[in-house]
């Protein structure tokens, strides 16, 4: 009875302050300064097109801002409101996963706040990427294989497959979840005798089902996806480097603060020492669902750059680990007073300050202005900043044209273009109207999903505004298509320093562009 009281209070607490910190996050999104991020703008581009899947992406993070978008409205605000639902789910699915390496649910608890304020955790709560709905489902199928591999009842098989289906259709990460079940099967004698039992197996036709709308599209598509995602992960590349290792690891450390990635490090290696010592499967788990995936994009980067998130899988089980090993360090750091207890707690203090710190800073920038009064137009800033004035401007220039062109040729109409699809997704959400956009090739870019979508080819007689970063100049190509084009620079500044600049042009009497060549080996057909 008293060990039930102590788990409704652990739980009851972490629901309770979990929906308090999702609270404060939605009214954060309610008045933040920082515009949508070049990806979210993109994804909401894509939930705007709802289709099987995409060109480098599932169609998880699509459907997600498609039904809160929907629901509150084609905003920010509703583009990232998901972002708050799937952290909260993500934070309660590692309490669970703590809950089982230790079975006690003080490690679990604690487990979940930590990731509240981990600053890559933290951060990525509010930011409507396929790393948040990734990571949900990732926990839900991490913590559900662990409760099949211990009751072996079917039902935690399903819904472990179910889980990891979905998670593919968010990020394609998600296929490393079926080498880490098939490493811990094989490293012992116990674990192999689970290979005769169907669960796996079931697990494994249920995820593919789910998954199939991805090679559905892709069927339909020529396999873009996975060609573009061999050359994400540089599968071929004749490249070495010990370079892009060791900074990978020093953006690991970077990003969730040095005192917790060290607490993943060694929380991972007590779970690997119990785990491989027989002592707990649950432990032995855990390690390969942590090393195997950080071991995997370190390994990646001896041939080519790796991402600082792409391994984020792989905390979602260490960060329960740091707090286990965290905890039986002080509790066998006895008597009370003692050295070693001090600077256990003194650790502590120092981790939740930092990680406090670091995810105030990275929600309030501002604050560290006085002392670096750069930060607000470096990276990763300058990502989320100046995209909403970016679109008032050519909004305005749309207006003015569209004039221009009733009063002199009965009204043309007018559509927004740009040569990357970063900037054409933030025109089409920031221009007033949310008009479509449309992302040119120019010969200098990759293939991307604006060249599956309906090009330019029933635009031609059409006028234009064409947006390009920096103080550019047009292309030859470019140009012939239009029969004139008029530029025009827009800076944007921030207390006398410049943000960003931007290349306006108004373009009058599209003639069609000339078809390059695809990444495919194709033609693009405008």
């Amino acid at each position: 009875m008293k060990n039930q009281r102590k788990t409704r209070y652990y739980n009851q607490n972490l629901i309770l302050i979990l929906a308090a910190i999702s609270i404060l996050r939605l009214i954060y999104l309610l008045y933040t300064p920082f515009d949508l991020s070049p990806d979210e703008a993109h994804y909401w581009e894509w939930s705007r097109h709802l289709s099987l899947s995409y060109y480098s992406k599932g169609p998880g993070v699509a459907y997600i801002i498609a039904f809160f978008t929907a629901l509150l409205g084609s905003t920010a605000f509703a583009v990232r409101a998901g972002a708050v639902v799937f952290a909260a789910g993500g934070s309660y699915f590692m309490y669970l996963i703590g809950c089982e390496i230790t079975g006690e649910e003080k490690t679990g608890f604690y487990a979940a706040l930590l990731s509240t304020i981990t600053p890559l955790l933290s951060v990525g709560s509010i930011l409507m990427t396929t790393d948040v709905p990734f990571i949900f489902f990732w926990a839900g199928t991490v913590f559900f294989f662990m409760r099949a591999l211990k009751s072996q009842k079917m039902i935690h098989w399903y819904v472990a497959g179910l889980l990891a289906g979905l998670g593919f259709l968010s990020k394609y990460t998600m296929v490393l979840i079926y080498p880490t079940l098939l490493l811990f099967l094989l490293s012992g004698k116990e674990q192999r005798r689970l290979l005769l039992s169907p669960g796996p197996y079931v697990a494994g036709i249920i995820t593919t089902i789910v998954s199939l709308p991805v090679f559905i599209w892709n069927f339909a598509n020529k396999g873009v996806t996975f060609r573009h995602t061999l050359g994400q992960a540089h599968v071929g590349s004749g490249g070495f480097s010990i370079k892009e290792p060791l900074d990978f690891i020093a953006s690991q450390a970077g990003l969730f603060t040095p005192l917790i990635f060290a607490g993943f490090v060694y929380g991972i290696y007590r779970c690997g020492r119990k785990g491989f010592g027989g002592r707990s499967t649950a432990h032995l788990f855990c390690f390969f669902a942590s090393a195997f995936v950080f071991f995997f994009f370190l390994f990646a980067g001896f041939h080519g750059k790796v991402q600082a998130n792409w391994a984020i899988a792989a905390y979602v089980t260490a960060l329960p680990a740091a707090v286990w090993v965290f905890q039986e360090a002080y509790k066998k750091s006895r008597p009370r007073g003692s050295r070693v207890k001090k600077t256990l707690a003194v650790l502590g203090v120092l981790t939740v300050l930092m990680g406090t710190v670091g995810t105030v800073i990275a929600y309030c920038p501002w604050l560290l202005e006085p002392l670096a009064p750069k930060i607000l137009w470096g990276p990763p800033f300058n990502r989320v900043t100046s995209w909403q004035k970016l679109g008032d401007k050519v909004s305005d220039v749309k207006e003015e044209m569209e004039a221009e062109a009733e009063h002199d040729s009965g009204g043309e109409k007018i559509f927004i273009m740009s040569n990357t699809y970063q900037i054409t997704s933030e025109l089409a959400f920031y221009t007033r109207g949310q008009p479509a956009a449309y992302n040119v090739n120019t010969g200098s870019r990759r293939m991307n999903q604006y060249d599956l979508w309906p090009g330019f080819a029933a635009l031609k007689g059409h006028d234009a505004i064409y947006v390009k970063g920096g103080n550019a100049g047009l292309t030859p190509r470019t140009g012939a298509a239009f029969r004139e084009c008029k530029k025009e620079r827009f800076p944007i500044y921030y207390k006398g320093r410049l943000l960003k600049e931007f290349s306006i042009f108004r373009c009058y009497g599209f003639k069609g562009f000339a078809a390059p060549a695809r990444e495919d080996g194709e033609t693009q057909k405008f």
